[in-house]
């Protein structure tokens, strides 16, 4: 799965026509083990199923299938018109019949990680265990979105419940950016944050590329993402049955630690896992012990 810098990353796709009217397409990726336990992954903001491209030998490793969908209007998926967060629980419930997977764990990064918790909320007991690495909590105030470290964040938060497609513009200007310039911007910002010592030095090309194929049909999906997590995600973290863990950079300057404490406070049975020194960047950092823990 290594490339070298500067190179596009690729996984290759899969595609799912789900039963909506009209019918849509939902994109997907997998790496790690065909045969091995299966993990559905959650991906982050202004990302996509490429995200997992780095986990192919670790997965293999912990004997794992980690398969990552892109979400509705991002990458490879068809947008879904009027959806709810909790949606997102019957897509996966598809997929998993669509690879005949009658139990599953779920994983989810940053922004996906309320995508992962509403899988164990809606698909009970067919939910093995849930993990959320540097997950965001629900926004309450203002103050939530000044606290967030990235300033496209602040701006999506923002802007996206009010004015949607005007997001989608800002999303579409910013995909325009030269490669290079997106490139030195991201590794900027990783060469900065507490997990530098331990991210590879390819990470800002994956980065790059997921950004840009998140946005490949347009910015309006990722807009009217960000707006459904800016609002109420319509379920309760604590009718979750499956087992739920935290993990959580002590030192998380994008989406600060906060957020793993009031989760916690939302799951009184969660475990939660803060790393003193780690930032936001947990899966390139402790995927080896998330996944121990998820199928364990």
């Amino acid at each position: 799965m290594a490339a070298r810098p500067g190179r596009v990353y690729f996984l290759p796709m899969n595609t799912l026509l789900l039963g909506d009217n009209p019918r849509r397409r939902l994109g997907w990726s997998e790496v790690g083990s065909p045969a091995g336990t299966p993990v559905i992954h959650c991906h982050g903001g202004l990302s996509c199923r490429l995200e997992s491209a780095f986990a192919d030998q670790i997965c293999k490793r912990h004997g794992v299938r980690w398969i990552t969908a892109d979400r509705p209007g991002i990458g490879a998926s068809d947008i879904q018109p009027q959806r709810k967060l909790m949606d997102w629980a019957e897509d996966m419930a598809a997929l998993a019949d669509h690879l005949q997977l009658d139990r599953f764990a779920v994983s989810g990064w940053s922004a996906g990680g309320p995508y992962a918790l509403a899988c164990g909320a809606v698909l009970g007991r067919r939910v093995m265990r849930v993990a959320t690495l540097a997950g965001m909590a629900p926004l309450r105030q203002g103050a939530d979105i000044r606290a967030l470290g990235m300033a496209t964040d602040r701006f999506l938060f923002r802007v996206s419940p009010r004015s949607p497609r005007l997001a989608a513009l800002g999303l579409s200007a910013a995909r325009q950016a030269p490669s290079r310039l997106l490139r030195a911007s991201i590794a900027r910002m990783l060469a900065n944050g507490p997990d530098a010592p331990f991210l590879p030095a390819t990470l800002a090309d994956q980065v790059a590329a997921s950004f840009r194929e998140s946005l490949r049909p347009g910015g309006l999906g990722t807009a009217l993402d960000y707006g459904l997590l800016a609002a109420d995600w319509g379920f309760s973290p604590d009718s979750i049955a499956s087992p739920v863990s935290l993990w959580h950079g002590c030192d998380d300057t994008l989406l600060p630690f906060q957020h793993a404490t009031r989760l916690q406070a939302m799951l009184p049975s969660a475990s939660l896992q803060a790393l003193p020194g780690g930032g936001h960047f947990l899966p390139q950092r402790c995927l080896d012990d998330v996944l121990d823990w998820l199928v364990a």
